[in-house]
């Protein structure tokens, strides 16, 4: 077999078996692409957390190995250049963007804002968790509204209804985790102009790379020339950062500053070199979108098979009706070395599953016909 280069592994036609072979040592061996591995529940196929399967892109590692030249120095190159990069990939400046320790650490930083000043936080109900949890163990009150029990979207009617004085920030997932639905873009500006006139709207649009329907936007425009809007970005999804924590504020000075007060750590040397290389590999990028509408495609396939509600996605997860308890669904699965994610109350049957590569979700789809298909 001739040699692997990284144009192979770039184009449709060969990119399946180059995937496994390029990336081999940079992904978890947890994938049946993967030679003698055998999926265990001791070393389960990871389809649990929403991660990238194919690890991180080799233009950003050998950038990273750059990076430790100066990683002696406090304040290390690259911040510069990747802040350049950034403002010119989203039409802001750079003075409009924040980098931090993965889109945590942002997450956090604003849920400590609301504790230090006081009021409340407003969240749909089920979302991701960071900021709400946070806000949560600081002793922030939580007030939860229900999405959309049609469509299951984030109800931004119920959120203007529900929403009193004491509120100081409405946390907006967009896509949402761990229903992938987007916010239709019209409304949702109309929302954060709105309701950021009273409190802080914060977008987390984590998934942003990876949304395809044309009712989306972005609101970092927005948040560049509002105080009280931020969106947070995270290299941790499409590029594969999740142990590396690259993660991103857009917001205006004066709000970044605010935050940046707040901000306990700094980003590694290596991690920004890494991220510089990252997010200018649209090469890599195009290729995980086209694994992940495969791999979406496979798992689509046995669920409109055999009836079963499941949501097209905005991202790389989608979300899918048991009506079991998810805890003997969880188990079933890693029965068969598939780790399929954790509970999202009130929704304990209903299951949300991470796409991982094509091949394992084939392998997914074996195993939901055996175990779930009577």
């Amino acid at each position: 077999m001739r040699e692997l280069t990284r144009r192979d592994w770039l184009k449709g036609t060969s990119s399946l078996a180059a995937a496994g072979l390029v990336y081999a040592t940079t992904a978890h061996a947890q994938s049946v692409t993967v030679n003698g591995y055998t999926p265990t529940r001791e070393n389960p196929i990871r389809m649990s957390s929403n991660e990238n399967p194919y690890g991180v892109p080799r233009s950003a590692q050998n950038a990273m190995i750059e990076g430790f030249k100066t990683s002696h120095l406090y304040s290390g190159d690259g911040r510069r250049e990747l802040l350049q990069i950034m403002a010119d990939q989203n039409g802001v400046a750079p003075e409009n963007i924040l980098i931090a320790g993965g889109s945590k650490e942002v997450l956090k930083v604003a849920a400590l804002i609301v504790a230090l000043e006081g009021g409340s936080v407003m969240a749909a109900n089920p979302t991701y968790h960071d900021l709400v949890r946070y806000s949560d163990w600081v002793g922030t009150e939580i007030k939860w509204v229900d999405v959309d029990q049609e469509t299951m979207t984030t109800d931004l009617d119920a959120m203007r209804a529900a929403y009193t004085d004491d509120v100081k920030l409405i946390y907006l997932c967009n896509p949402n985790n761990p229903i992938p639905t987007i916010l239709e873009k019209n409304k949702l500006r109309e929302f954060c102009l709105e309701m950021s006139q009273k409190c802080i709207v914060f977008v987390d649009e984590a998934y942003h790379e990876f949304v395809t329907d044309p009712n989306y936007e972005s609101m970092v425009s927005l948040a560049a020339t509002n105080d009280n809007i931020i969106v947070s970005r995270t290299a941790s999804k499409i590029h594969g950062f999740a142990g590396v924590r690259v993660g991103f504020a857009f917001s205006t000075p004066a709000t970044l500053s605010k935050m940046n007060l707040r901000v306990t750590g700094t980003v590694a040397t290596p991690a920004i070199y890494g991220a510089v290389a990252a997010y200018q590999d649209n090469e890599f990028m195009d290729f995980i979108k086209r694994k992940n509408q495969e791999a979406l495609a496979v798992t689509y396939e046995v669920f409109e098979k055999h009836n079963v509600r499941h949501f097209k996605s905005n991202s790389n997860f989608t979300f899918f009706h048991t009506g079991i308890d998810f805890a003997e669904v969880r188990e079933r699965f890693m029965n068969h070395g598939i780790n399929v994610g954790r509970p999202f109350p009130p929704y304990l049957d209903w299951a949300r599953v991470s796409m991982a590569k094509p091949e394992d979700m084939a392998y997914f789809a074996e195993v939901y016909e055996k175990e779930f298909v009577s």
